[in-house]
């Protein structure tokens, strides 16, 4: 009975998650990314805009492809490609998001280690920047001539969609743990809001994982960004050339945490925290 017990013992603590047996790019994946929600909303506001279905999509930003990946395996016709420059993380992509995709799904997909500033001008249906990407632009000359690219790229019937954080949170340094699974194992994923400057509007944040174990990977991502309020990107999105921008607000559940449902909206109460996506069109 001893010998079982210690058997099964050790046979649990094999199959938990640890620092040491865990990718930080699958626990970022099932932590941060909800891909299969980002891709209903572009076609849904796709669609709204031009009563049409999207076919191509542009990721930039794209880290390990999920988002590029997702859209392809959901119709058969769709298209997607991929710019980052962290060229270990798209490889990642490659192997865990792209590979196991069938022959024809591979066929419709590209992920490029390629500075988005140098994608090529072809006619894009959508093109997003996800996971708040677009704010390692830290001057705003910078983020102009980034978001006058993407308004170049677009076809005359095309949605660039991004997504923004903000709130009273958004300003101070702050410490959240949040529960989450992977393959149906526990862990925690922290967001680390370190360093918050109030003249500069620029953020040093990480990302934490913590395992029942007791070991920890501290720092499996960070970031280095400038903070842009919302109706500052909407005025650079409009000065970039697109002729509409929308706000779709996230709304709120009977405890006033998000729900995950977007609206279009022009006014919203500013709380603590929230999240959005920006639409522009030309």
């Amino acid at each position: 009975m001893p010998k079982t017990k210690k058997t099964r013992g050790a046979k649990k603590k094999q199959d938990m998650l640890t620092a040491k047996n865990t990718d930080r790019h699958a626990l970022y994946q099932s932590a941060v990314q909800e891909p299969e929600a980002d891709t209903r909303f572009m076609e849904e506001v796709f669609v709204a805009n031009y009563d049409r279905r999207p076919i191509l999509l542009r990721e930039d930003f794209c880290g390990t492809g999920f988002l590029s990946a997702t859209w392809v395996k959901e119709k058969s016709d769709r298209r997607a490609i991929g710019y980052d420059l962290d060229e270990p993380t798209v490889e990642w992509g490659m192997n865990h998001n792209v590979a196991p995709l069938t022959e024809d799904e591979q066929s419709r997909i590209q992920l490029k280690v390629a500075d988005v500033l140098e994608a090529p001008l072809d006619p894009i249906d959508v093109v997003c920047a996800m996971n708040f990407s677009w704010w390692i632009f830290k001057k705003k000359e910078q983020l102009l001539n980034y978001f006058r690219s993407v308004r170049k790229s677009l076809t005359d019937e095309g949605v660039f969609v991004l997504d923004i954080y903000g709130g009273s949170e958004a300003y101070i340094e702050v410490e959240e743990e949040h529960d989450k699974e992977l393959d149906g194992k526990d862990f925690l994923y922290v967001w680390d809001q370190d360093k918050v400057c109030g003249i500069s509007d620029e953020l040093l944040c990480h990302i934490h994982f913590k395992f029942k174990d007791g070991s920890a990977m501290k720092k499996a991502f960070t970031y280095d960004w400038r903070r842009y309020g919302m109706r500052e990107a909407q005025d650079l999105l409009l000065d970039a050339g697109f002729g509409k921008v929308d706000v779709y607000w996230e709304g709120t559940d009977k405890d006033g945490d998000g729900n995950g449902e977007f609206t279009k909206e022009t006014h919203a109460e500013n709380t603590e925290a929230w999240i959005a996506y920006l639409v522009a069109t030309p």
